[in-house]
């Protein structure tokens, strides 16, 4: 009896601690996950912490009542196995744990990928108002045929390359760890929601979804996959899918049960969805804060030195220019005249960010570099005002700056920087330099290194006449020479398509591209043909900076930083008085053209000259 009675007791208390167990886990579930009928639903605003699980219902064995929710965001594959009569408990039961992540998780830090061969849509139908939202949350959109599901399955396998090779990098486990240090760069999770398969999956799009399973959750890449049982499953498939699965849901006796040994013959009671009008609420809230959320900005004074660092550095070997971030507190640097990287292409659609990275580039590269280190030729076909900023502030590097320019301008500026190649060949064979880091070991005229910097260059080749024809051959000449005497060539574009542009030949002499967010047709010929990682680009200002002329391993993806016109006039404005303080005076006076506004000929240094000696 007194064996008993210890028994009971040791029972009793077991049972005590597991109550008290299970009561702080329903607390918790609550806080993160209330029911669908608690109030507070009424006015939902997004989470601020991560939840620790994704609620799936109850299951029960007539005494105990255990909650059983996903692992969430650590290793949240879930199976689920039926057939035709438990389909839509199914199909509810997925899209309600979609539905939990997407209102439980900080707002733009999950991205979402549906698939649904059979009911086009409509088993995922609470969610379809994040289509309107575009990339913020559904950057594939909807996968309803095989060509599409193909696609997102190749776009998410090619994510979590990215993400292993830019982001984990041998120095994180897991991508949970890379965000805890990663601040405004932190890398989404993407949960893949799947329904009747393999209703729609050919033998790659299974291959790819192996590989998401096997590799995904390290990667924060989870799928949530709902498996027709009437379709048998080949056994590789079906061993992957068991075995990397953080939960299994299978039917048994007419209904899902959850299928793990210690809860044979529990009864499990999916969680219900909320209302349709409920449901269609909360998405739409969740997909404006999610928009709102994915606009990242990183301000300029991270790239920016400090004031002691200011013209701190030397373009003798290189020029070096931090123009944004990349991955948990890296900067991203514009490198060129090393190796092939000598001259940029840039691209990006209208609204990418692109006048923000040629404004930080400039900038960026006025601060770090004194005038006497590194010029600037800044030619504009835009009908604005872009480059108006730097004659304002009378930059001093600034050598030319022409706004709104018409050809036969941007032609001259291209002859008077051909000219200067050919004096310094005469400058470099005179002391028997090779480059410009040996011409500056050798003495004599100190010779600064020349960025040429082109917005829609693409408008010198809108006429088939002498100015394009003339403009090719200069440009050619400057990518194909311009290495060895200090002369590096940057071309923007919003589009490469079309039959004006610079040829092949030449494009393909540009060894750093960096892209911004752009159609396919412009990413393939700014990048390689293979490299299709700007399908991974979301938000203004994400890019690619790739120095191997656009092969997929030499892929950087980052983020620019964000630069206001008053911070830009802020930074620049003090630099003239700087450089006359250092007793710096230019090798030339800076030319100034703005196409819409009349010539001042009382501004013109060489015209006052003649004047004076007549």
């Amino acid at each position: 009896a007194v064996e008993r009675n210890r028994l009971d007791a040791a029972v009793a208390a077991a049972r005590a601690d597991l109550d008290g167990v299970l009561a702080a886990a329903r607390r918790r579930q609550s806080a993160e996950h209330p029911p669908w009928s608690d109030p507070s639903w009424s006015a939902w605003h997004p989470a601020k912490a991560w939840p620790t699980g994704l609620p799936l219902g109850v299951a029960g064995d007539g005494q105990l009542d255990l909650p059983i929710a996903l692992p969430y965001p650590a290793a949240a594959n879930l199976v689920i196995h039926a057939g035709a009569d438990n389909r839509a408990a199914a199909i509810d039961l997925l899209a309600g744990a979609v539905l939990r992540s997407l209102l439980g998780t900080p707002a733009g830090r999950i991205r979402l990928t549906l698939i649904d061969p059979v009911g086009l849509g409509q088993s995922f139908a609470p969610l379809l108002a994040l289509v309107d939202q575009g990339e913020a949350v559904m950057p594939g959109g909807l996968a309803t045929d095989d060509e599409r599901i193909e696609r997102a399955l190749d776009d998410l396998s090619a994510h979590l390359e990215a993400v292993i090779r830019t982001r984990l990098r041998g120095k994180y486990e897991t991508i949970a760890d890379y965000n805890r240090e990663a601040g405004d760069l932190q890398e989404p999770i993407r949960l893949v929601a799947v329904a009747d398969f393999p209703a729609g999956f050919g033998e790659r799009a299974s291959e790819r979804l192996g590989v998401l399973l096997r590799t995904g959750a390290r990667c924060g890449v989870h799928v949530l996959l709902h498996h027709d049982a009437r379709t048998r499953l080949a056994p590789a498939i079906d061993g992957t899918l068991t075995q990397h699965a953080a939960l299994v849901v299978r039917e048994a006796e007419g209904r899902l049960a959850v299928d793990h040994p210690a809860m044979r013959g529990w009864r499990f009671t999916p969680e219900s969805l909320p209302p349709a009008t409920t449901a269609a609420r909360l998405v739409s809230a969740a997909g404006v804060a999610a928009v709102r959320a994915s606009k990242v900005e990183i301000d300029f004074s991270v790239v920016a030195p400090p004031p002691a660092e200011v013209w701190s550095q030397s373009t003798a070997e290189r020029l070096r220019v931090p123009v944004g971030v990349r991955g948990a507190g890296q900067l991203q640097y514009l490198e060129l005249g090393r190796g092939t990287a000598q001259h940029v292409l840039i691209g990006g659609r209208t609204g990418s960010g692109k006048s923000t990275l040629l404004h930080v580039m400039v900038t960026s590269a006025a601060l770090w570099f004194h005038p006497r280190e590194l010029e600037v030729h800044l030619i504009d076909f835009k009908k604005g005002v872009e480059f108006q900023a730097y004659a304002a502030t009378k930059l001093p590097h600034a050598r030319v700056v022409a706004v709104e320019s018409d050809r036969e301008f941007g032609l001259s500026v291209l002859r008077r920087l051909d000219g200067e190649l050919t004096r310094r060949g005469d400058l470099f064979r005179a002391v028997g330099a090779q480059d410009l880091a040996a011409h500056r070991r050798a003495g004599g005229e100190h010779i600064p290194r020349v960025l040429l910097l082109i917005d829609e260059f693409q408008e010198f080749f809108t006429e088939d006449d002498s100015v394009a024809r003339d403009a090719a051959l200069l440009l050619d000449r400057f990518v194909r020479q311009g290495r060895a005497f200090g002369v590096h060539v940057v071309l923007g574009s919003q589009t490469l398509s079309g039959s004006y542009s610079l040829a092949k030949s030449s494009l393909g002499q540009m060894g750093v591209r960096i892209v911004l967010p752009c159609n396919e047709a412009d990413a393939h010929l700014l990048l390689h043909e293979d490299n299709d990682a700007v399908r991974l680009l979301t938000r203004p200002g994400e890019g690619i900076y790739n120095d191997q002329a656009g092969l997929a391993e030499g892929n950087s993806p980052f983020q620019v930083c964000w630069l206001s016109d008053q911070q830009r006039s802020d930074a620049l404005r003090p630099l003239a008085a700087r450089a006359a303080a250092d007793g710096w005076k230019p090798s030339s006076p800076t030319v100034i053209f703005a196409g819409d506004a009349p010539a001042r000929l009382d501004e013109d240094v060489s015209l006052a000259a003649l004047l004076a000696a007549a």
